[in-house]
């Protein structure tokens, strides 16, 4: 017995040759004995509804419906997610004690997009720089701190990191503070 093998053109690569044998519409046929036009109607009115459907066909003589759908697999292109600008932001939120303190700074540390971070307990501020979207940090901080939070300022920068980190620890260093990276 002689065993085949599959071998591609030099020209084709194996990303491509899965490209192509890819649909990218799919065709449903499904058997329905639709014979009233109000029952058509509904079934095309349903369909319709559903996602990724191109077209219907209603073949009341050979008593099917033919579905022509984009093919599941052609729809989800790996979507490239845009970085968020780096920015600093201030929260105000009401500190009352060292626990407190140290509760803010665990849940901004287990936080991957904030770089640094600055908690004033005396002005019950707290300071945030990063690439992260300003709203979705003050909501993990209201659902972890079951605390209400406060936006205060919320600064962008445009340009190389060396300058936002400059600007950002002259905006809000004071002699009092200590940092926390």
């Amino acid at each position: 017995m002689k065993s085949r093998s599959f071998s591609l053109s030099p020209a084709t690569s194996l990303a491509s040759a899965e490209s192509l044998s890819m649909p990218l519409l799919q065709e449903v046929v499904l058997s329905a004995d639709v014979s009233c036009s109000d029952c058509q109607k509904r079934l095309s009115d349903i369909m319709s509804k559903m996602g990724e459907v191109e077209s219907i066909v209603v073949n009341v003589s050979e008593k099917r419906v033919t579905l022509v759908c984009k093919y599941p697999g052609a729809a989800k292109v790996p979507s490239t997610r845009l970085v968020p600008a780096y920015c600093c932001m201030v929260m105000r939120l009401n500190v009352d004690c060292n626990g407190c303190s140290r509760k803010i700074r665990r849940i901004l540390l287990n936080m991957k997009e904030i770089e640094t971070h600055l908690v004033e307990k005396q002005q019950r501020k707290v300071s945030v720089c990063g690439r992260f979207v300003p709203a979705d940090v003050a909501i993990k901080m209201r659902k972890k701190m079951n605390r209400r939070v406060e936006i205060l300022e919320i600064q962008e920068f445009d340009g190389s990191t060396e300058q936002m980190e400059q600007k950002a620890m002259i905006t809000t260093c004071r002699p009092h503070q200590v940092y926390c990276f």
